[in-house]
């Protein structure tokens, strides 16, 4: 799935996880859970990987524990969901995303 670097979703959806491995498997889950875009994924250190989707807060919240699910207890993620979000969240996104 291509990235689409547009952050102007109804609805945004941070996933941080630890190695590409994580990452794989919980962007197999999401995307197969949920029709949503994926914005961007990028390393932030640490052997973290962030993953940004968009789309309508009902499929972000599917995606979100299906994200949860594919890692079982086994594994760490952490997510941030934002409804409606601010101009200076999507402000900080877009230039986090064309960085």
């Amino acid at each position: 799935m291509a990235e689409n670097k547009d952050v102007d979703f109804p609805t945004l959806l941070v996933l941080e996880v630890t190695g590409m491995l994580d990452a794989a498997v919980v962007v197999d889950a999401i995307f197969k859970a949920a029709d949503i875009s994926l914005i961007e994924s990028l390393r932030v250190g640490g052997g973290r990987i962030a993953i940004w989707a968009g789309g309508e807060l009902s499929a972000i919240n599917t995606a979100t524990d299906a994200a949860y699910l594919s890692l079982a207890d086994s594994r760490e993620a952490r997510s941030c969901i934002f409804t409606l979000p601010s101009e200076v969240v999507r402000e900080f996104m877009s230039m986090s995303v064309s960085a």
